[in-house]
């Protein structure tokens, strides 16, 4: 037994010469040296948790699971069965772990990816080395499993009960109940330092392992299929976006900022969308940070005058702009900054957790593309599945930045010349956002915006279209800086000719995102589309094969459950991160005579 074993182990201290082979070809045997013997049995254990995590993530399992059934593959279940293997990888030399926590963002940064895919699975080769499945004893083991299934109910019931008593909907309490019962690495260590203090034998330990392995091997796909975070974000009383503000009401906009670089293009974008006294801005700044060294997110709400956190230098610089940006428009705008620390893979529910709590109508996220003073491209992978994210689950409308430094490079403060802005307008909800975006810079007094509208011949508009337009038309006809054009064109060919002739002339476009995928304007485009988060017009006036210098703003209002996208869009969604960023065309394109109303 364990207790046996560890009251007589003998242990030995290796000469230096039996700890490195000096190689095959010198006639050593690496397996009798130490060192070869533990790269072995990393690379052995590492190889097959990830084999494993490969297959059985899809499923829905955890690695928690792919990393103990390592360890029963490689211990005496399966792979220990056989003798000579069994000691040429795992003599009597034992696996030596080492021990201790990554301390700080910068250790765990440099050594995250060796502890998880190295040393983790050779851990739990160690904790599941004497566990033989096929040896258990039924009678320990019927024993073990009820009790666990009393514990188990126990937990759920026990758990639901003050959830529902709280009002929480009863298949959410359900999930928390089932998380509740599932085991970790934490779980391993105390039953191992059980044994260590001799209260299980080594039979009670092997049935609890497995156990732990089925019920958690169980639970996580359940919560993945009963649970959906998402659904917390969808809003069923009113309609969270621009075009369904008030005239007089606060508009309420959220800007993320990863990199405090883009502070300028969004305080010229706040200025140009005109807060008024009468029709206030309440800004919410959010300075996103990757989660490193921590085990929760954390959301810091700044406040002028204090240092809520040690977290406040990180984004010193940008809180300080956008307050200063307040002091010159008091009145006019309230700035609310924010630091999210979280990891990349759930960023995108701190931004909405806070877009829902704060019934924002816009949040604005910059494209993961960025360009420098030079003109080169820099790529940032990881906000670009943030992006995503929030495009598919924020409960209110989005639009995404695309800063070609036209903005940025403009001073917000004092006497300044007109911004030139354009807007694409072709059909849909996507459309009327942007344009209702549009017509509210459009009241401001240095801002000089031209509508063009794309119209298909023998086409009849939608009603809410055409409203749209005359509202446009009826509250600007007697502006002089503002202008309107309809453009009839038949194909993608007719309108890529038209968008041409708008290069340079205009510091930023906004543009809607989703249109039918199968309408004679984008049909084809579908191959083309290098960035499919920004749409088919979005893409086409930022694609690498485009040289234009303007910053771009593609809109997505606000889409409730069951509202499907355009046909065909959803498709290029789904194939999103597979797009192949290379295609080109070798059409030539030559600019057309177009009609001006």
């Amino acid at each position: 037994m364990m207790q046996d074993i560890l009251r007589n182990a003998t242990w030995a201290c290796h000469p230096y010469k039996d700890v490195t082979s000096r190689g095959v070809f010198f006639g050593d045997n690496p397996f009798d040296f130490t060192v070869p013997v533990l790269y072995t049995q990393l690379s052995t254990a590492a190889l097959v948790a990830a084999s494993l995590q490969f297959i059985l993530t899809p499923l829905g399992e955890s690695a928690f699971i792919s990393q103990m059934l390592t360890g029963i593959v490689l211990g005496p279940s399966i792979l220990r069965k056989d003798e000579v293997l069994a000691n040429t990888i795992y003599p009597g030399r034992s696996l030596t772990v080492p021990d201790g926590w990554p301390l700080g963002s910068a250790i765990v940064d440099k050594l995250e990816s060796y502890v998880s895919l190295i040393l983790l699975p050779a851990y739990f080769v160690l904790s599941c080395g004497s566990l033989d499945i096929f040896s258990l004893n039924l009678k320990t083991t019927g024993i073990v499993e009820l009790l666990a299934l009393s514990s188990f109910l126990g937990k759920v019931i026990g758990t639901m009960l003050p959830s529902l008593y709280c009002k929480m909907p009863i298949m959410d309490s359900l999930c928390l109940g089932l998380i509740m019962s599932t085991q970790g690495i934490t779980d391993i260590i105390s039953l191992q330092i059980g044994i260590l203090h001799f209260i299980i034998d080594i039979e009670s330990y092997n049935a609890i392992t497995v156990t732990f392995i089925l019920m958690t091997g169980i639970i996580a796909p359940m919560v993945k299929i009963l649970y959906n975070p998402s659904k917390r974000y969808m809003s069923f009383r009113r309609r969270r976006t621009i075009q369904h503000t008030m005239p007089n009401e606060e508009l309420r906009l959220l800007a993320c900022i990863f990199h405090r670089n883009s502070t300028p293009s969004l305080i010229n974008l706040l200025e140009v969308s005109n807060p008024m006294t009468k029709s206030p801005i309440g800004f919410y700044a959010i300075h996103l940070m990757e989660l490193q060294g921590r085990s929760a997110p954390i959301l810091v709400a700044h406040q002028q005058g204090k240092r809520s956190s040690i977290h406040s230098n990180h984004s010193e610089h940008i809180i300080n702009a956008f307050w200063r940006y307040e002091q010159h428009n008091l009145g006019k705008v309230t700035v609310h900054p924010f630091t999210a620390i979280a990891p990349y893979a759930t960023m995108h529910d701190e931004i909405c957790n806070l877009a829902l709590e704060k019934r924002v109508s816009m949040v604005i996220i910059p494209f993961h593309k960025h360009w420098t003073l030079h003109g080169s491209e820099v790529c940032d992978n990881p906000i670009k599945a943030v992006n995503f994210k929030i495009l598919k689950n924020v409960p209110c409308s989005v639009g995404i930045l695309v800063d070609k430094k036209t903005l940025s490079g403009r001073n917000s403060g004092g006497s300044k010349p007109l911004y030139s802005i354009g807007m694409i307008f072709v059909e849909g909800p996507d459309d009327r956002e942007a344009l209702a975006y549009a017509m509210r810079m459009a009241k401001h007094p240095n801002v000089s915006l031209t509508v063009i509208r794309l119209v298909q011949p023998n086409k009849k508009s939608t009603e809410l279209d055409c409203d749209m337009i005359k509202r446009f038309k009826m509250s600007n006809i007697q502006q002089k800086h503002h202008i309107y054009k309809e453009e009839v064109v038949k194909d993608c060919v007719e309108m890529i000719n038209v968008i041409k002739l708008l290069e340079n002339h205009y510091e930023l476009i906004l543009v809607g995102r989703q249109h039918e995928s199968n309408s004679p304007l984008f049909m084809g485009l579908t191959l083309w589309n290098e960035n499919p988060e920004l749409g088919y017009l979005g893409d086409m006036l930022v694609s690498s094969e485009s040289d234009w210098e303007v910053s771009v703003l593609v809109v997505q209002q606000q889409t409730f459950e069951g509202e499907d996208m355009p046909e065909g869009f959803k498709l290029l969604m789904e194939d999103a991160f597979s797009v192949n960023g290379s295609t080109s065309s070798d059409t030539k394109l030559c600019p057309s005579s177009h009609k001006t109303i």
